[in-house]
């Protein structure tokens, strides 16, 4: 499956800072873009910090997004909600199994541990609330599953059922979750997603992501926990020397741990070595 990216729609959740918006016009050169924003006072820092002009910041909920949109337009769509699991989201994605084509992708994000309505709450209640307020999806989730300490591994859980379910009426087409992650900035968020794809497409996706990606699973429901390292820039350095070296008892590799990292902190690195951004700290 070969995408012309430039022809591709963007549809996601850009708030104030349009970070995903940035990037995806950067390295894929998408210029067809829209960003949803539910609050109205968000909305109107939204409109002032629009970074470009083909961006269409429109103040919808994806809910109403999803209804109302036609989807005439291959389409990237990255659901990057502001709380935790509910039935709401999962209603969303059952509705896109009518709306998307195939050849689209769609992406959703969400807070990892308990929603507000579940903060309090012990584990018996949690378990019941998933199983009557998220039904059938929710039908793989273990009473361990919603421990505080597991929670993400419930809302992953729900996640690829809820994908699964909405997708398995398409004929024309299967959902293929190849993105399937937990990470933590600060706090845990969970994002699931791929595409509905013909077979001959899947091959395709399957094929480049395992070269490419070869520690995501394109096939089954493992979840690639992505490791806040935290490093300085002289850790990097060490990092990336360590990384790419094929002796596993080199003086980087030694180093580093003497100063407390671990081997599986260092293959984690090297699977995401390409993919690490770099931040830095500025005063104007």
């Amino acid at each position: 499956m070969r995408f012309t990216y430039c022809r591709l729609r963007y549809v996601g959740m850009g708030a104030n800072r349009f970070y995903d918006f940035l990037l995806i016009h950067k390295y894929l050169g998408i210029a067809n873009m829209i960003s949803l924003e539910h609050d109205p006072i968000m909305f109107k820092r939204a409109v002032f910090n629009c970074p470009y002009s083909f961006i269409d910041v429109q103040e919808r909920t994806a809910t109403a997004f999803i209804d109302e949109d036609t989807f005439n337009v291959p389409t990237i769509l990255w659901l990057d909600y502001d709380g935790g699991i509910s039935p709401r989201v999962i209603r969303d994605i059952a509705s896109l199994s009518t709306k998307l084509q195939v050849g689209d992708l769609c992406f959703v994000t969400l807070f990892g541990g308990p929603p507000r309505v579940l903060d309090r709450e012990n584990d018996q209640a949690r378990f019941v609330w998933f199983q009557d307020q998220l039904g059938d999806v929710a039908g793989d989730v273990s009473l361990a599953d919603v421990e505080r300490s597991s929670f993400p591994a419930a809302v992953h859980k729900v996640l690829i059922a809820a994908f699964r379910n909405a997708f398995s009426v398409r004929r024309d087409g299967q959902f293929i979750p190849f993105l399937q992650v937990e990470y933590t900035d600060s706090s845990p968020m969970i994002t699931v997603g791929g595409g509905l794809l013909t077979e001959e497409q899947a091959l395709g996706f399957r094929r480049r992501i395992r070269k490419a990606l070869p520690f995501l699973s394109a096939e089954g429901n493992d979840l690639y926990e992505i490791k806040s390292l935290h490093l300085t820039e002289r850790e990097r350095a060490l990092f990336d020397r360590a990384a790419t070296r094929p002796n596993k008892r080199s003086s980087e590799r030694n180093q580093l741990k003497k100063l407390g990292f671990k081997e599986m902190e260092i293959a984690t690195y090297k699977d995401l070595i390409r993919y690490l951004p770099r931040y830095v700290e500025t005063i104007v």
